[in-house]
C-alpha cells in the first residue's frame, strides 16, 4: 500500500489541507487580536472625541458597548489562537475547540456582515473583510471538521 503524501512541514495528523486550515485560523485569530485592541482603546477614549465641544450627558456610557464588543473579540482572538497552536501540537479534543471557535466566528461575521445590508453608510473595505473572515473561518471549520484521513 503507497504512502500518503504529505508535506515535511505538515503535521501528519492534520495532513497539507488541514495545515494550511489551521495555520488560517491561527493568522485570522491574530489579526482579530489587533481589532479587538482598536475597539477597546475606541471604547475607552470615546469621551475624547468631543474635546472643544459640548459633549452628550451622557458621554461615559457612549464607549461601553464597543469596550465590551472588544474584551469579548480579544477573549475570542485568544481561543482562536489557542486553539490552533494546541491543533498544531496534536492535543486532545483541540480540533473539535478549533471548529467550535472557527465555526462561531464565521456565524459573527456573517452576522456583522447582514447588519450592515441596510446601513445607510456602507463601508466597502469592512464588507470585504467581514466576506473573508466568513470564507477563512468557515471554510477552516468545514476542513477541520471532515473525518481524518484513512491511515495509510
Amino acid at each position: 500500500m503507497p504512502r500518503g503524501r504529505s508535506h515535511s512541514l505538515a503535521p501528519e495528523h492534520l495532513g497539507e489541507l488541514g495545515s494550511a486550515a489551521t495555520v488560517a485560523v491561527a493568522v485570522g485569530g491574530l489579526s482579530l487580536v489587533v481589532v479587538a485592541g482598536s475597539m477597546i482603546v475606541n471604547g475607552l477614549t470615546f469621551g475624547s472625541r468631543y474635546a472643544g465641544t459640548s459633549p452628550p450627558p451622557d458621554v461615559g456610557q457612549l464607549g461601553m458597548g464597543q469596550l465590551l464588543c472588544g474584551i469579548g473579540l480579544l477573549a475570542l482572538s485568544i481561543g482562536l489562537v489557542g486553539s490552533a497552536l494546541a491543533l498544531l501540537a496534536d492535543l486532545r479534543f483541540a480540533r473539535w475547540l478549533t471548529v467550535a471557535l472557527s465555526a462561531l466566528t464565521a456565524l459573527l461575521a456573517a452576522a456583522g456582515a447582514l447588519l450592515l445590508v441596510g446601513a445607510a453608510h456602507r463601508d466597502n473595505v469592512l464588507d470585504a473583510g467581514l466576506a473573508v473572515a466568513v470564507v477563512v473561518f468557515g471554510g477552516s471549520a468545514v476542513i477541520l471538521a471532515r473525518s481524518r484521513s484513512q491511515p495509510t
